[in-house]
This record gives C-alpha cells, sequence and structure tokens, in this order.
C-alpha cells in the first residue's frame, strides 16, 4: 500500500474524514493544509486537534492561505467560525512541522519518483497547495499515485453557486491547473455526497453503543453540527457523507459500485458559471481522464464510520 498524505482546509467533514482514515488503517503519513472552509491558521489548527484526539503523531504542514488570484471565501456559515462547530476540543496540540507546505509536497513526490515509488494523496479542500507545486516543478507528477478529490460536480449543480461546489469555487484556477495534469485521479463530486447519508435516528443509535470519553464526544459534536446545518437548508435531520465519503473511497476503494470515465475542465471567465466544472466523457475537452465516484456501498460506508466514532487511540 503507498504512503499517504493528506490535504484539507480543517471543517467538520475534514475533521471526520481524517478520524475514518486512522480508524481505517490508512493513518496519513503527513497532512497539508490550506485556506478553505475557515483561514489557514485556523484550519491547521483543527487539524491538530483531531490529531490529538485521535492520539495520532503526523506531521502538519502548512500551506497556501489564499487562492491563486481570486479574492478569498470561506464556509464559517457551515462550519461554524472555529471551523469544527465548537467540538470539544483538547487544551494543548503539538506544533505544526513546517509552514511551507508546498516545498514538503515538492520534496516528497521528487524524491518519490526518483526511487520509482508513488506516494497516494487525498485532497478535501481547495487545490491550492498541490496547483502552487505543479506549477513550480510539473515533473512531480511521477512521485504521485492515486489523487483522490472530493470537489466538483458531475451534472453542474453546485452547492456554493448554482453552478459551482466549493472547494473548486474557492480556487477555479488552482482546480484547472490539477485537472490539466496527467495524474490517476479519482473523484468525488458533490452529488454522491448528497445521496449517500445516515438518517439522524441510526446516527443516535450509532453513538448510544459508544462509551462515553473525549473521543465519541468530540464525533457526536461534529455530526450533530452537520445535522443540524443541513436541516437549516431544508434537508431534514441526515448526516451527509461528504470528505467522509472520499476518505472511504481511500480506505476501501471496492466500495465504489459504479463510476464515470471523462475528461473535465473548469470554468474561469467571470460570471455564473465560474468555478464549474465541466464533464466530458468524450474526452473532446482534451484534459487527461478522471474517474468521478457516483455510488458506492453504504453498508460499507455507514461500517467505515461507525469504526471511527468508536475508536479508542
Amino acid at each position: 500500500m503507498n504512503k499517504l498524505i493528506l490535504d484539507t482546509d480543517g471543517g467538520v467533514d475534514d475533521a471526520q474524514a481524517l478520524l475514518m482514515l486512522i480508524a481505517g488503517g490508512r493513518t496519513p503519513d503527513a497532512i497539508t493544509t490550506v485556506f478553505g472552509n475557515v483561514g489557514l491558521d485556523a484550519a491547521t489548527r483543527n487539524i491538530l486537534s483531531t490529531l490529538a484526539i485521535a492520539g495520532a503523531d503526523v506531521p502538519v504542514h502548512m500551506g497556501a492561505d489564499r487562492p491563486l488570484t481570486q479574492k478569498i471565501i470561506d464556509a464559517k456559515y457551515i462550519h461554524g467560525e472555529d471551523g469544527l462547530g465548537g467540538a470539544p476540543r483538547p487544551l494543548e496540540n503539538a506544533k505544526p512541522a513546517s509552514e511551507d507546505a508546498i516545498g514538503f509536497l515538492r520534496q516528497t513526490f521528487r524524491e518519490a519518483g526518483g526511487k520509482g515509488e508513488k506516494i497516494d494523496f487525498l485532497m478535501i479542500g481547495p487545490l491550492t497547495n498541490l496547483a502552487l507545486a505543479l506549477r513550480l516543478e510539473p515533473s512531480i507528477i511521477n512521485g504521485i499515485g492515486q489523487l483522490t478529490i472530493m470537489g466538483a460536480t458531475v451534472y453542474g449543480r453546485g452547492n456554493t453557486t448554482p453552478a459551482a461546489e466549493f472547494n473548486i469555487y474557492a480556487d477555479p484556477e488552482a482546480a484547472s491547473v490539477v485537472f490539466s495534469a496527467d495524474i490517476d485521479i479519482v473523484v468525488i463530486p458533490w452529488e454522491p455526497c448528497v445521496t449517500h447519508n445516515m438518517s439522524g435516528a441510526d446516527v443516535d443509535a450509532a453513538f448510544a453503543k459508544v462509551a462515553a470519553g473525549p473521543e465519541k464526544a468530540f464525533s457526536e459534536a461534529l455530526a450533530d453540527h452537520a445535522r443540524r446545518t443541513n436541516a437549516s437548508y431544508g434537508g431534514g435531520d441526515v448526516f451527509r457523507f461528504v470528505d467522509p465519503l472520499a476518505a472511504a473511497v481511500v480506505i476501501d476503494p471496492a466500495i465504489v459500485t459504479k463510476s464515470l470515465r471523462a475528461s473535465m475542465d473548469v470554468a474561469l471567465a467571470p460570471g455564473i458559471t465560474r468555478g464549474m466544472t465541466v464533464v466530458d466523457p468524450s474526452g473532446r475537452l482534451g484534459t487527461p481522464m478522471v474517474t468521478l465516484v457516483e455510488e458506492a456501498k453504504i453498508d460499507r460506508l455507514v461500517e467505515i464510520y461507525q469504526a471511527s466514532i468508536a475508536y479508542i487511540p
């Protein structure tokens, strides 16, 4: 199994995805943080808190604090001012390993490629860190194994604008750089994140089986915040698997039951389609083909999630 790097913007579902990776036997070998759901400092702090809860020692490298060209946006209206929905966190965290995630990625992928090795990469925030690394050193693609991305839409119905999903809309230029690279890419678009979920009652039943402790309190607070937010937008009391769906695909690729092969590009012009991902199964766009996940085994997905809320370091 390849080594794994996680790139994250430190929101509620990012924290749960990280817990799932740890409990599922794919603890990242390193983590890079990026602006997105919250600012870079808060995102980094949230990931360090999640690692402390899980008792995991993983180096965290701080990356880009803004998009390549546009003004910064965030999703505090979804994740709360702190980015974790007010979840209880440890009083002390480890310190970041560095403030140069781009340099870390370049060196790590360069060295792996030089040895004929591949390192898998899971990105669950804006794609800025990798785009910057690719611009500076395109040859690092030789060291990248499977790149799994939570982001984009497959049918053009966004969650941030009518056309665009948040992680792509937060830095469309970066997304265009990444989707133009010749890398083995698996995309978990917004649509299956909406259709793969647990009812609030099932979530409550899952937590009822777990002994009290800081790990349970943290995960339960994340789930409760996600459920309340979804309900406030008229989606009912359900827990959607967003970043956790991407984590599950990395943990167990066989979970995918339906996918689509297509080339993909990103609309960059100002206006109502900015940040929209154009998906072309015919390949006429000319960008490398990627795999877009459409359906996954919901029972297995729930199983992986439940293992993370019962996990005690």
